[in-house]
């Protein structure tokens, strides 16, 4: 660029150059330090600038160039004056003040003509696509807080911190860390790792969670998306239905309905347990076995047996009860006599040393001691509570238990084994229903009684109650084929959850007089 003719700084070269938005930032550096060095500097640019800008008035206006960025002046000029007046009208400060003024005019012309073309663009302003509407402490301290606005890009949600976010295409999520996902839309989700509880009602329908494996798609429904293991993808659907492709076969949909599940991997659907609080289980259910003793790490760890070797395995049958040693008798903080870290038997019920014998399939139980006879008052039963560091908290428990009816006549009676947490707050009942001539079982998150559609006798029944305390499931069987393996049998009932006790209850009782 030319700066200087033989009588300085070309100031019309400079002027028209930086109008047509033909210079760089440092050329603008520079001629911003050019106006500084000296008084003359200034005046010369002043004069030559102004001597422009008054060739464009016309009728009291100035107009734009067709080419030049600088914004149009639209307010009227005042009446003219001749610039030698002006300048002799200005201190040097108000010359500086006007140069600079005039200077971060044309500087921010320059870089808005930079980013504009003929007919300008429009600005985009980047919109959130979500919010999040819910918490934990954990979460507030990553910085994902209550009201916080979410744009397009990726979330990373730290371990045991838990979140809602209300999407703007209108479905709502929530979310247990760790997980991370990226938001791709206000309509769109892709989840790498962890779980996503989505509630989508009728004006949300299409909202769709994407995986490596495929993408699920909701059709008005509440359901669970869990990834990041090498089962693939699963999909708990809690209700309503929702239907889902695979990245390698694109072609053929799967369809998945309410209380039912799936894993999407490698192109291809297989059915798998539905859990409906699959959002609270963690991301990979398998819990590990270092050693491949059968035995998870938990379990080892929870009895003090080594993860690393297969030889050093607990003993799993924690709690066995022959009534074996006892003297006849009722119940009166008798000392407990079976296996098991229990003090005693406490409340009601009377001692019988005569056992019950069972057989199916070709088989036969058979306790060896004795038995324990309810005394048929309501509200009275025997019980006993374990040591707190009998039972794990993680993994599978398995109770079983056998029971034999009187004959009568009444049927408003029940009979069973209860499980209780504190003194008087039932978690679980199994045995014979008071509403039904049936054997069913009752889970205390409800007041509803489930009927097994097997009638009440005088027979021994056997019982076995199956607690995943990892999974939140509980099977409740009623003569199971002894010898048969467990994923060849069926559960009279399924709940999704698992009681959470401290003591075990046998009662029975009757609306109509006592029923031992």
């Amino acid at each position: 660029m030319k700066q200087h003719s033989e009588h300085g700084p070309d100031w019309e070269e400079w002027i028209d150059r930086i109008g047509n938005n033909d210079v760089s930032e440092q050329e603008l550096c520079d001629f911003q330090k050019l106006l500084e060095a000296s008084p003359e500097n200034m005046d010369a640019y002043l004069e030559t600038l102004l001597t422009e800008t008054s060739l464009e008035m016309k009728d009291g206006l100035m107009v734009q160039h067709a080419d030049s960025a600088v914004p149009v002046i639209t307010t009227p000029i005042s009446p003219v004056v001749s610039l030698p007046s002006m300048q002799a009208g200005m201190g040097r400060n108000a010359k500086l003040t006007i140069a600079a003024s005039i200077a971060l005019l044309l500087w921010l012309s320059y870089f808005m003509g930079r980013e504009t073309s003929t007919t300008p663009a429009a600005v985009e302003v980047a919109e959130h696509v979500a919010t999040i509407t819910d918490s934990n402490k954990i979460a507030d301290a990553a910085g994902l807080l209550i009201g916080k606005p979410l744009y397009t890009g990726e979330i990373v949600v730290p371990a045991e911190a838990e979140i809602g976010i209300a999407m703007r295409g209108g479905a709502r999520l929530q979310i247990n860390g760790p997980a991370s996902f990226r938001i791709d839309g206000p309509e769109n989700v892709f989840l790498h790792k962890g779980r996503i509880q989505t509630y989508a009602p009728e004006y949300a329908h299409g909202f769709a969670i994407d995986t490596d494996e495929g993408k699920i798609i909701d059709l008005g429904t509440r359901f669970v998306t869990a990834n990041g293991t090498d089962a693939g993808t699963e999909i708990h659907v809690i209700e309503g239905l929702v239907k889902a492709n695979a990245t390698s076969n694109k072609k053929d949909l799967f369809y998945i309905g309410g209380e039912q599940a799936a894993i999407l991997k490698d192109g291809k659907m297989a059915d798998t347990d539905y859990l409906a609080k699959r959002l609270s289980i963690p991301i990979n259910p398998n819990l590990p076995d270092t050693d491949g003793d059968s035995v998870i790490d938990l379990i080892e760890d929870h009895y003090k047996t080594s993860i690393n070797d297969s030889g050093s395995t607990p003993s799993l049958l924690r709690i066995s009860e022959s009534f074996n040693g006892y003297a006849a008798g009722t119940v009166n903080r008798t000392a407990y006599r079976g296996t098991g870290k229990i003090p005693q038997w406490v409340g009601g019920g009377t001692f019988l040393d005569e056992g019950l014998t069972y057989q199916n399939n070709g088989k036969v139980l058979l306790t060896t001691g004795g038995c324990l006879k309810t005394t048929g008052e309501n509200g009275i039963g025997a019980s006993f509570t374990p040591d707190t560091k009998e039972l794990p908290s993680d993994g599978v428990i398995y109770m079983s238990f056998l029971m034999q009816q009187p004959s009568k006549e009444h049927i408003r009676a029940f009979s069973g084994l209860l499980l209780y947490r504190d003194e008087y707050k039932e978690q679980m009942f199994v045995g014979e229903l008071s509403v039904a001539n049936s054997y069913g079982s009752r889970y205390a998150e409800s007041d509803e009684e489930n009927p097994f559609a097997v009638p009440t006798d005088d027979k021994p029944h056997l019982f076995v109650i199956r607690i995943d305390q990892t999974r939140y499931l509980t099977d409740v069987y009623i003569d199971p084929l002894l010898g048969k393996p467990e994923k060849e049998i069926r559960a009279q009932r399924r709940y999704q959850d698992a009681p959470k006790f401290e003591s075990i209850v046998v009662r029975s009782g009757s609306d109509s007089g006592n029923f031992p």
